[in-house]
């Protein structure tokens, strides 16, 4: 239990660690790819507003204030082309000095295809265009984006690996702070075992020498309804006691449970061949269908407490001649034990609560049969301490099925 809380704990804080980092990255990113855009968009607008090449090879040898100096960086390093193009759409000019490996008919490819978008900006391929109106017709620059994608891909690579060992040193931080957070939750947990187990043992004691006053009464004076009744609450408590016991023993862990391998089939079908006498004389209808040989390494004691659980409620809680259906199968390498009833069924609401300790869905049908809500409990515990798995399923008022995979 504490485990799976401090695995719960580490889970939602990495979480909400890696939301953080997944919105931060991609806002980075993006306000990344919009500001390399805009400065592209810039160098678009220089190369158009001075109708191509001009204002670049006047500004060679002048003086520029810091601004212009950027800008002529920025022209240096770009890699761009444009075409000039009349009113009547007829080519006037094509200039692609500043990108090498290009040649003029994939210039005017591009600038026809931008014209045909009829929008002002844009991009096309790898390269984003401006449209400029001029008193001649209309120039298109082109400016290749690539050293701008590859400055992001570093970026993002940059960015990814940087994420990547903050959130492990996150990650040894929760490992620790984890173990700090459930540090008290660990301490009463112990102390609530500790407490159930010795009170459970403390109350054996007086429980044992009251049946045994009983016991001699009822050899003075015969039988006697009162004595009955302490007899039939001395059992109740009895058993109560050693569902306390059990589920005490099954919080220690699995340190405490001394696993070895042993035929599954003739234990749950020694186990169901137990209840079938008792099924007969309700009325009920009883089929056992286990596969032969199959062999699993647990604990056998707890495993046979675990079928009788299940087995003896559905019993309980399967109507007057119900139908009660035991299997066991081997299925993808794992062992599916399964118990099925019909008769009252199952509530949606109450699938999320049967495996809770004390839960009784029907207080007035748990008094009826001694129950205390803790049967179903105690085999979830068995099943957690096999790393199985158990499972409920069913109709309400129809049918209820348990699954157990081991």
């Amino acid at each position: 239990m504490i485990r799976k809380l401090r695995i719960r704990f580490i889970v939602i804080m990495m979480g909400v660690l890696f939301a953080v980092f997944a919105v931060l990255f991609v806002m980075l990113n993006l306000f990344m790819q919009a500001g390399s855009s805009r400065l592209t968009e810039e160098l678009l607008r220089i190369v158009a507003e001075q109708d191509g090449l001009t204002f670049y090879f006047q500004s060679l040898d002048s003086d520029n204030d810091d601004e212009s100096n950027f800008n002529l960086e920025r022209m240096h390093a770009g890699r761009f082309f444009y075409v000039k193009v009349s009113k009547q759409g007829k080519i006037l000019e094509t200039n692609y000095d500043m990108i090498f490996d290009f040649s003029e008919s994939e210039s005017l490819d591009l600038a026809k295809s931008a014209l045909k978008k009829n929008q002002e900006k844009g991009a096309i391929g790898n390269f984003q265009y401006l449209v400029a109106s001029k008193d001649y017709g209309h120039i298109v620059v082109f400016a290749e984006r690539s050293i701008e994608e590859q400055m992001l891909s570093r970026l993002v690579a940059i960015s990814g690996w940087v994420a990547l060992s903050t959130f492990g040193v996150l990650f040894v931080f929760s490992l620790i702070l984890s173990g700090w957070a459930v540090k008290p939750i660990s301490v009463a947990f112990d102390k609530q075992r500790r407490f159930i187990s010795d009170a459970s043992h403390e109350l054996k004691t007086p429980l044992t020498i009251l049946n045994a006053n009983v016991d001699v009464l009822e050899n003075g004076i015969g039988e006697n309804p009162r004595l009955e009744n302490i007899k039939t609450q001395s059992a109740r408590m009895n058993h109560l006691i050693q569902s306390l016991l059990t589920l005490a023993k099954t919080d220690e862990g699995n340190a405490q449970i001394i696993f070895h391998q042993f035929d599954l089939s003739k234990t749950i079908l020694s186990i169901a061949l137990e209840f079938e006498s008792r099924a007969f004389e309700e009325g009920k209808q009883y089929d056992v269908s286990i596969e032969e040989q199959i062999s699993y390494t647990g604990e056998m004691q707890q495993i046979r407490q675990l079928a009788s659980i299940l087995i003896d409620n559905a019993l309980n809680y399967s109507r007057e001649n119900g139908q009660i259906q035991i299997s066991l199968k081997t299925e993808g390498g794992k062992r599916i034990f399964s118990v099925f009833n019909t008769g009252e069924g199952i509530q949606d609401q109450e699938k999320s609560h049967i495996f809770e300790r004390f839960y009784r869905s029907d207080e007035s049908r748990s008094r009826e049969t001694g129950g205390y809500g803790l049967g179903l409990s105690i085999a979830k515990s068995i099943t957690d301490a096999h790393k199985g798995k158990i499972t409920v399923d069913g109709k309400a008022g129809d049918w209820v099925r348990f699954t157990v995979i081991l």
